[in-house]
């Protein structure tokens, strides 16, 4: 059997990794290494290693559009992780057979293993396979049609992505977004969130997700009545798919261009085109686009009067659709039936034309005010989504500017004790700028006038309508805003500041728009609430972690006192018997030996008689500091009390290594010592003792080479003995 090692582990698993995080780059590149590292994984015969490749192979095959293989490798890399009992790894197998069934637009089954993926995912705590497996669902429900349910699993899901997930994660969480208000038909959303992925996938060299956020990009452009530009942008798409050979995607790219040609009435070249698409969707199974690609070949039919053709497509068309929008595909299969059927088809089809623009005139007012509900709801969610003040506010304007006039843009928070309306976030000319206040009595601040009679206020035209507010103009540098809206903020019936909007052009405002900034009021009074109280647990916590710092610097310091001598820094005899304790054991699992070297000054005390104190003080940190640059930095030095010093020699072979330490000692410290301009000799009288020679209990070691000192200091000083002479 082949011996299996950790360096080659290591290795299999980084290799894995590498592919796992690349596989989107180049999907040919990453098949070929992944073949490579399984059967590296299956010569030593490491199951995980072979599961880990096989889930790659499965990937690779998926974005080179072989879904079969796909499934295949899937299900080979299934079978091993439950048989590992890899959490992780069903984690990721679910996600992949979640995807492939909702790549061949079997939906229920899609459902069920992204439902697996996230509940597997939530139980072990994977954050990073749960954030994943939400933008699945948030992905698949707009596919059955339910952008706003899309947008509860993707938002959420965003915000917790940064520092978790790979940027090709977060880029196509964004570019699903996009999508959600493209089908919510909020056109300059699904652009800044679309773009945003786009700029992200770019920089990380993400082919295969830039080519989508470009498909998205180029449907935008064909809502916004752009044909040119989504020309230009399938072209752009089409181009990296010749990199990277991703059928799937040039199925995609296709069949926006049908659709863009079809809205320019060229329905023989949009046949052309959507034929290739649908060739492409069934050689490799694509259901998810094919019936994309039979819609718009029915359009094309019909637009030529071919409605029987048409009626064939868009029956292919419902057969897939229907599962997720029955009552519309029902419905607009039967006007397509009458059509066919009818002898004056041509006739009818005028009429039903003309039917729909009447009907899209009488319910305008309708459509733009369910899609002002829906973007009030949305722009709620955004600015609720944080807590720092001045992400609310960057969040407020961006999301108000697809809809307001802004010149300039802030809001003021009350400060009571100064009497002042604080804008520590605004824009002006869309230049970000903070610190500006007013006085909340002030007599030519429409601001103020709003704060303090809890109101809102509306000028189309100051110069004509300031009076209605102020006694007198309000007064600004710079160039003077015209058309004005400030809406007071409440947290519960408390008035807490002021959200001001104004445009240098007059008649920039009318009722609607208040009505519509009124509308976000409740949204934006909890994101300001959220933020103040964000703010101050924040300051309480930085003094909390201060105070924490403090003690701790306190308890290190009180700590170090405990067990240093406070002369000279050395450890004293607690913390000298602690660290001989440490030294023997050391010694006894490497059997080997330790030198206790008791030291005593020699003739001392002169030194404090005939120089002071002080100078006595002077000498032990001299020599205490002598004695330390003599041994090694894993030795210990110790003052013990008085002119008493202790030196353990660790990790010593014989008495020999010892003896060669104590005769530096004795040499380097016989050196005399100045005072005030004048020397005086000290020198060192030294005992020894040995570990475990001489005994093993650190109090009698100690205890011997201090016997061994005294024998020394009563015979000739300035020497050394072992305890054994």
């Amino acid at each position: 059997m082949p011996v299996k090692n950790n360096c080659s582990i290591i290795a299999i698993d980084a290799a894995n990794d590498r592919v796992w995080d690349s596989s989107t780059l180049n999907p040919l590149s990453t098949l070929a290494e992944s073949n490579r590292i399984l059967d590296s994984a299956s010569i030593i015969d490491y199951p995980k290693g072979q599961a880990d490749a096989i889930l790659n192979i499965g990937w690779s095959m998926y974005y080179l559009s072989r879904l079969p293989e796909a499934y295949d490798s899937f299900s080979r890399a299934q079978r091993l992780y439950k048989d590992l009992g890899d959490v992780l790894g069903l984690c990721r197998v679910f996600n992949a057979f979640g995807v492939y069934y909702h790549a061949v637009f079997t939906l229920d089954k899609a459902i069920y293993y992204y439902t697996q993926s996230l509940e597997t995912a939530k139980a072990n705590d994977l954050l990073d396979r749960e954030l994943i497996a939400m933008g699945n669902l948030g992905e698949l429900c707009l596919e059955l049609g339910n952008p706003q349910e899309a947008l509860d699993y993707l938002v959420p899901a965003y915000d917790r992505m940064y520092g978790v997930l790979g940027s090709y994660i977060v880029a196509d969480c964004l570019r699903n977004i996009g999508e959600a208000f493209l089908a919510m038909d909020n056109l300059a959303l699904a652009t800044e969130f679309t773009e945003r992925s786009y700029e992200i996938a770019l920089a990380a060299n993400e082919t295969i997700h830039a080519t989508d956020s470009i498909e998205t990009l180029a449907t935008v452009a064909i809502a916004r009545g752009d044909l040119a530009e989504a020309e230009a942008l399938v072209s752009k798409g089409l181009a990296l798919v010749a990199e990277t050979g991703n059928l799937s995607q040039r199925a995609s790219l296709l069949i926006v261009r049908g659709s863009a040609l079809n809205d320019l009435g060229q329905a023989e070249r949009a046949f052309e085109v959507l034929l290739e698409a649908e060739q492409l969707c069934e050689s490799i199974r694509l259901k998810s686009k094919l019936f994309k690609a039979h819609e718009q070949l029915s359009r094309s039919y019909e637009a030529i009067g071919d409605y029987e053709r048409a009626l064939f497509y868009f029956k292919r068309f419902a057969d897939f659709r229907a599962q997720v929008q029955h009552e519309d595909t029902v419905n607009k299969l039967r006007n397509v039936q009458t059509q066919s059927e009818t002898e004056r088809a041509q006739q009818e089809a005028e009429i039903y034309r003309l039917k729909n623009i009447d009907l899209k005139e009488k319910s305008e007012a309708l459509e733009d005010s369910n899609r002002q509900i829906m973007s009030i709801s949305s722009i709620g969610r955004r600015i609720t989504a944080s807590l720092d003040f001045g992400t609310v506010v960057q969040t407020i304007y961006e999301c108000l500017k697809p809809y307001l006039e802004m010149d300039m843009f802030g809001i003021a928070l009350h400060d009571p004790a100064r009497g002042q309306l604080v804008y520590r976030r605004y824009y002006e000319d869309g230049v970000r700028k903070s610190g500006h206040r007013i006085d909340d009595q002030s007599d030519s601040s429409f601001a103020a006038w709003a704060f303090r009679n809890r109101k809102p206020v509306l000028i189309s035209d100051k110069d004509k309508e300031y009076t209605t507010y102020l006694s007198r103009p309000s007064t600004r540098r710079n160039m003077p805003s015209q058309s004005i809206v400030c809406l007071p903020l409440f947290i519960e019936e408390k008035a807490i500041g002021v959200m001001t909007v104004q445009s240098y052009r007059v008649r920039a405002y009318t009722a609607s728009h208040l009505s519509f900034v009124e509308a976000l009021a409740p949204y934006i009074g909890i994101a300001v609430e959220n933020a103040i109280i964000h703010d101050r647990l924040e300051e309480l916590n930085k003094a909390l972690s201060d105070e924490k710092r403090r003690l701790e610097r306190a308890t290190l310091k009180i700590s170090h006192l405990a067990n240093h001598d406070s002369l000279t820094g050395l450890p004293n005899r607690r913390l000298l018997f602690e660290l001989m304790g440490k030294s023997v054991e050391t010694a006894k699992r490497a059997d080997s030996k330790i030198g206790v070297v008791f030291m005593d000054l020699d003739d001392f005390k002169p030194i404090n008689d005939m120089f002071g104190h002080a100078a006595g003080d002077s000498a032990l940190i001299a020599m205490s500091e002598r004695i330390r640059g003599l041994v090694r930095a894993s030795d210990i030095v110790a003052r013990i009390g008085g002119d008493e010093f202790v030196a353990i020699v660790t990790n010593v072979r014989n008495r020999e290594d010892i003896e060669r330490v104590a005769k530096k000692i004795v040499a380097e410290c016989a050196r005399p010592l100045s005072f005030s301009g004048k020397t005086y000799g000290v020198g060192l009288s030294m005992g020894i003792s040995v570990y475990p020679d001489d005994g093993e209990i650190i109090e009698e070691l100690v205890n011997k080479a201090d016997s061994a000192m005294y024998r020394v200091k009563h015979i000739d000083k300035n020497s050394y003995s072992f305890s054994s002479e």
